[in-house]
């Protein structure tokens, strides 16, 4: 046991010294880019609207974040609206309270590899996103905050293109309050 602690110390100090002369990234050890995006914990969580999230997840971090409501939709490039049945979010129509709002996403798009949940008004949009592996059936459940009666919006990715729908929800009791 204390011989790889100490290991584990030896190696960790090793990193650091290297990453702060300038000797070796941060992605030589970790890897590249990821395929979710370019700055997958900044830009892409931190998006204020589903415009400004698509761009993030296409690797343009130079498009203006800010908040949108659902009856603005600008114009992306290669985002357009799910078909019917396509893109499912089964979620209460009335949430009693938004702390906990339980919300199922599907997709029925093929070679779907990425789904995500942004809730328009809530102070950080972006509830949650999910790599879906090769093979397995985009299918999630999950529960979030909702602020304060808003759409949420499922967003999925396929072929490099951007299908999203929209769903409104009432809530009763706000969930984010900040």
């Amino acid at each position: 046991m204390e011989q790889s602690r100490r290991d584990v110390m030896r190696i960790s100090s090793g990193l650091a010294l290297a990453f702060s002369a300038g000797i070796l990234k941060p992605s030589d050890v970790f890897g590249q880019q990821t395929p979710w995006g370019s700055d997958w914990n900044g830009a892409v969580y931190s998006a204020k609207s589903l415009e400004a999230f698509v761009y993030a997840m296409n690797g343009d971090t130079t498009t203006p974040n800010t908040p949108r409501t659902v009856t603005q939709r600008g114009q992306v490039p290669g985002l357009s609206l799910a078909k019917e049945n396509d893109l499912i979010i089964d979620a209460p129509e009335l949430a009693e309270n938004g702390t906990n709002v339980p919300v199922t996403l599907t997709s029925n798009i093929p070679h779907t590899d990425f789904i995500a949940l942004i809730a328009d008004h809530n102070p950080n949009p972006v509830c949650v996103g999910f790599n879906v592996l090769p093979g397995t059936e985009p299918f999630y459940s999950i529960r979030i905050k909702v602020a304060e009666t808003s759409a949420i919006i499922a967003v999925a990715r396929s072929g490099g293109k951007w299908y999203y729908t929209l769903k409104d929800i009432t809530v009763m009791l706000g969930g984010c309050l900040g």
